[in-house]
């Protein structure tokens, strides 16, 4: 039997962003709170005919017939949680097989309707195709733009970072590099749209040995700032990798690294002013999640994988970013040792400021989606939102406008899609954070019942924070990308 702990910690203060974000009205959020307690209820909002379906998913459409291993992204630039500063789009990877060749797609997202246009590889000015090899990963930045990472190389081990930032559907910037390997590599978006990311230094091609260094955009310069060492270089591989930002631009790093989790947080002011921590230590291959909030606090969930026993930890840092020692949420036996789903654990921060974590824990033999919120009394209440009777990988956590989030998990399919190989069923849940201390979730919402890869790492969904609808993206079995579009929920 799995043993689950609520721990018992607290905080003095709740997580958070910038103080002039507004919350949901009182009315809007009895709202919202009645619809989440409907949880069979999907409403479906005015789709194009062509994508009408009659659940809260479109049917989904395939976007391209060809595509590097991988997950697509979607991305939508913003300044606030209910504010885009500039289209979206999905982002992927061409295999260089595919036709015009490997590097990245974009298709740009169509704002009002939230369809996505033809993709198409970034261009320049010149209109010339961005040199970037697979893996491609994106997120927001400044001024509406999106910023698209890859590798530029012959050799997996020999590839180097280059990024580029542009308009989507538009043209980007001539891709630059950093001088180091393009793995491993954290990206992540601040709250007014500053970007920032974590990658290893120049002098070392397979990121074993050079040190991790911070490079932060402003969303006011025209330019990366000079990078910052985050870590002194070290001869064991660095896993695990993961970076969060506040809005200050305040940066947040952790890892795995030697059979132990290590952490620093770096002030905008003084990068350099505070040391790295060992938090704890933990099998290799830990997967970990974070949160960085602007009362110098920092939030960190992991979980490792010894002996086919996965154990799952959260832990919330004092005043000044110091940690004690780890909390234990849950430790299981892995279901036909499988180990755990690389998308766990997951933190998302609500357009409200509360703090929701998501995690993989075991029911009746089966891998199954948890959820609880994080506030002054640690984690709370914890909700099993996944199918107990069949293995739930979950694969990320989204916030949306209206103080909600969605999770999205794969599970076995019901069979082989017509013309391919078998593949996962891509589910997905809304949920809100009810005070004081709970989750309410929908029920689980079919999205494509065979479509997915087995990879549970292959899919991605955003939320238009205009809108507020939501669009899934994920690499079928056969190689193909395809979307679907979720209805908007409440109006």
């Amino acid at each position: 039997m799995p043993t689950q702990l609520q721990p018992p910690y607290t905080i003095s203060a709740r997580p958070r962003v910038a103080k002039r974000r507004p919350a949901p009205g009182r009315g809007r959020r009895a709202a919202l709170e009645g619809l989440a307690l409907l949880a069979s209820t999907a409403l479906v909002a005015l789709l194009p005919a062509s994508v009408q379906s009659t659940g809260p998913w479109s049917r989904p459409v395939i976007l391209a017939s060809c595509s590097a291993p991988g997950s697509p992204g979607v991305v939508f630039p913003k300044d606030s949680p209910r504010h885009a500063t500039g289209p979206g789009a999905i982002v992927w990877g061409a295999a260089p097989g595919c036709a015009g060749g490997g590097g990245a797609r974009v298709a740009a997202i169509t704002s009002g309707t939230d369809l996505p246009t033809a993709p198409g590889a970034p261009t320049t000015a010149t209109g010339q195709a961005l040199a970037l090899s697979a893996p491609i990963a994106t997120t927001g930045a400044g001024h509406g733009r999106i910023l698209i990472a890859g590798g530029a190389g012959a050799r997996a081990r020999a590839r180097r970072l280059l990024l580029s930032e542009g308009l989507a559907g538009g043209r980007f910037s001539p891709a630059h590099g950093t001088g180091g390997a393009a793995s491993p590599l954290a990206l992540t978006t601040a709250y007014l749209g500053d970007l920032a990311l974590v990658s290893p230094g120049g002098g070392s091609l397979d990121g074993s040995a050079g040190p991790l260094q911070l490079r932060v955009h402003r969303r006011f310069q025209s330019a990366f700032l000079a990078p910052v060492p985050v870590s002194p270089a070290a001869s064991s591989s660095i896993e695990g990798l993961t970076l969060a930002l506040d809005y200050r631009s305040d940066a947040f790093v952790a890892w795995e690294q030697g059979g132990s989790i290590y952490a620093r947080y770096m002030s905008a002011g003084n990068p350099s002013g505070a040391s790295v921590q060992r938090v704890a230590a933990a099998a290799p291959h830990a997967h970990i999640a974070s949160l960085l909030s602007d009362d110098n606090r920092a939030i960190l969930a992991w979980n490792e994988t010894s002996a086919g026993v996965t154990s799952v930890y959260a832990e919330i840092s004092a005043v000044g970013v110091r940690f004690g020692s780890p909390r234990l949420l849950e430790r299981s036996a892995d279901p036909r040792g499988s180990g755990a789903p690389s998308g766990s654990p997951s933190l998302v921060r609500l357009a409200s400021e509360s703090v929701m974590l998501a995690w993989s824990g075991v029911a009746s033999g089966h891998w199954v989606v948890r959820c609880a919120p994080l506030d002054v009394h640690g984690v709370r209440s914890i909700t099993t939102i996944s199918n107990p009777d069949a293995d739930a990988l979950l694969t990320g956590l989204t916030a949306g406008p209206a103080d909600e989030v969605l999770a999205w998990w794969t599970e076995p399919g019901n069979g082989p899609p017509a013309g391919g190989p078998a593949g996962q069923a891509l589910y997905a849940a809304r949920g809100v954070d009810l005070h004081p201390g709970r989750t309410v979730f929908t029920a689980p919402e079919l999205i494509t019942g065979t479509g997915a890869t087995g990879a549970d790492r292959e899919a991605a969904v955003g939320v238009d924070p205009d809108s507020g609808r939501a669009i899934a993206a994920w690499r079928t079995p056969s190689g193909a990308v395809a979307y679907s579009l979720r209805s908007v929920a409440g109006g």
